[in-house]
């Protein structure tokens, strides 16, 4: 028998086997192409969830809240949970958010958030080679606490925003100076003093007279105004009430050498003007009139909130021990005594003008944790009156000077040194003394509401 050698149809039969694996492939890259896109939207929305849940818990501090201020954020990226976290199976779709960190090099630390989105997606062919379609896919973002640039910012958009007279100075090395004013002075330095930052931007120009130093020189003019870094912070409530006690209850007054104890409640007025001392057990006050401290005597008040509808006043030589808490004043605020003046984790929120001055024995700090975190003072914003602050060698200031609508007049004597982020209409520096900004967002506070938070997964 003859075999004969033909090889017609060998061609076919490769190209049937090759279309096999052709086809395999595209569907493999199918697949993959659509989890891709499914690992994308879910980075998208774990990274929103991430910074919406960090905002919330840098402002009010709550786990609860920040939780679900990052699901509505996952939300509003087209994913939804419909799990209970932690994560358990790949047929739901979880947003989890975990204060602090679960997972990573950030696991544990205070000050990070972390956002991880899970999401079922149907594959189109992968089910051939396993037991289901389902194929989750997840994203991951953490969010923390970085450094502000910024410590010093003048809101006025004309006139002089920033002015230093003498030969004092004023650095701010760690930081920058944001100037808003239009006007070709915006910026004024005269005489031998200095103002020395990490960067100076103006929005118009700036004028030098004398032998005086700007660093870096020149400053950058034509700048965009820089928007009011506070302007989502909200003002206290002043609490109002009624003493319906006695003239003598209601208004507590010490006039001569000795001692008077006062416990929290509601009141017209308390004074201390003799030698003696005045002191408020720990508690919340509510004092619809004035709180003076005058004389040579000491007022002493306990941890607490403090609502005061009139003025707050510290003259003459007396001292004034502030206990931590937050001191809303309807009136004006004017710590202005020769004594000592101290007070931890306290904020002020004023409706009226701010004078505070140091004589080296100044100790004022901000809180650190809370709704008032980081605020020393805060000026309301529709109250213009003037703020005047000053301080020597020896005192310590820690926090953020918040005044938008009102003009600042800084004054050092000697060699201040200070921790503060100011935010204000308007800056003026004088006296012979050098005063050094630190910057409190970098340095000292920087869960501040002026750090920034920052993706760092």
């Amino acid at each position: 028998m003859k075999y004969r050698d033909d090889e017609c149809g060998q061609v076919l039969v490769i190209t049937a086997l090759s279309m096999i694996f052709l086809l395999g492939f595209l569907a493999l890259a199918i697949d993959v192409g659509l989890l891709f896109r499914a690992k994308r939207n879910a980075q998208i929305a774990a990274d929103a969830a991430a910074v919406a849940a960090a905002l919330d818990y840098k402002y009010n501090g709550s786990v609860t809240s920040a939780q679900t201020a990052g699901e509505a954020a996952a939300t509003a990226n087209g994913i939804t949970s419909t799990g209970t976290c932690p994560i358990s199976n790949t047929t739901q779709t979880y947003v989890c958010v975990n204060i602090p960190p679960l997972y990573g090099p950030n696991a544990g630390s205070a000050g990070y958030v972390e956002a991880i989105v899970s999401q079922p997606n149907q594959t189109v062919f992968m089910g051939f080679l396993r037991s289901s379609n389902l194929m989750a896919v997840s994203g991951r973002a953490v969010v923390g606490s970085g450094a502000g640039a910024g410590c010093l910012w003048t809101l006025a958009k004309s006139g002089k925003d920033v002015s230093l007279t003498g030969s004092g100075s004023i650095t701010a090395q760690n930081c920058n100076i944001y100037d808003d004013s239009s006007a070709s002075d915006a910026l004024t330095l005269t005489g031998s003093g200095s103002v020395r930052a990490k960067s100076i931007g103006i929005v118009g120009s700036y004028s030098k007279t004398g032998s005086g130093t700007l660093s870096p020189n020149p400053p950058t003019t034509g700048i965009s105004p820089a928007a009011d870094p506070l302007s989502g912070l909200t003002p206290p409530t002043i609490t109002t009430g009624t003493c319906t006690g006695t003239s003598a209850v209601c208004n507590p007054s010490n006039t001569g050498s000795g001692n008077l104890v006062v416990s929290p409640g509601t009141y017209t007025s308390i004074t201390n003007t003799g030698s003696g001392k005045v002191t408020l057990s720990a508690g919340n006050y509510v004092i619809t009139g004035d709180l003076k401290n005058t004389g040579s005597g000491s007022l002493i008040l306990g941890a607490g909130n403090y609502s005061i509808g009139g003025n707050f006043s510290s003259t003459g030589s007396s001292s004034l021990t502030l206990g931590a808490g937050l001191y809303t004043i309807g009136g004006n605020l004017s710590l202005t005594g020769s004594g000592s003046l101290t007070g931890v984790g306290v904020s002020f929120y004023t409706q009226g003008s701010t004078t505070v001055t140091g004589s080296g024995n100044m100790d004022l700090t901000a809180p650190t944790s809370g709704a008032e975190n980081g605020v020393l003072f805060f000026q309301s914003r529709t109250d213009s009156s003037g703020m005047s602050i000053t301080g020597s060698g020896g005192d310590v200031m820690q926090g953020i000077v918040y005044a938008p609508d009102a003009a600042l007049t800084l004054t050092g004597s000697g060699s201040f040194s200070a921790s503060l982020d100011v935010v204000v209409d308007s800056l003026s520096v004088t006296g012979s003394g050098s005063i050094t900004d630190t910057n409190y967002a970098v340095v000292t506070n920087t869960d501040s509401p002026l750090g920034k938070l920052v993706m760092v997964e």
